[in-house]
């Protein structure tokens, strides 16, 4: 009894322990990749790295994502808002030239 009680505790234990390191990639939300997106959408593309750089912030602030890989994803979240604005930018020049 005492046994089948000790054993039923561990896989608890191993299971709460193990949960977030197990469903940590799952939940991570995918990069937004800006060359599938058509032109007029290029807003909700830059709101949807906007989301996956707080829900990142999120993970890492809860122990979620290390450190390395939270300044690798970051970094890779600014450089895609960053050709977003940049082609947002372009867009809005060529529409005031037209």
């Amino acid at each position: 009894m005492q046994l089948g009680l000790a054993i039923a505790v561990a896989l608890l234990i191993i299971a709460v322990v193990a949960w977030p390191l197990l469903t940590r990639r799952r939940n991570a939300p995918p990069p937004a990749d800006p060359s599938d997106t058509p032109g007029s959408d290029h807003a909700a593309a830059l709101n949807a790295v906007y989301d996956a750089i707080r829900t990142l912030q999120t993970d890492h602030s809860l122990g979620r994502v290390n450190d390395d890989d939270f300044q690798e994803q970051l970094d890779e979240y600014r450089r895609q808002a960053a050709m977003l604005l940049r082609e947002m930018e372009r867009e809005t020049r060529g529409e005031r030239d037209d």
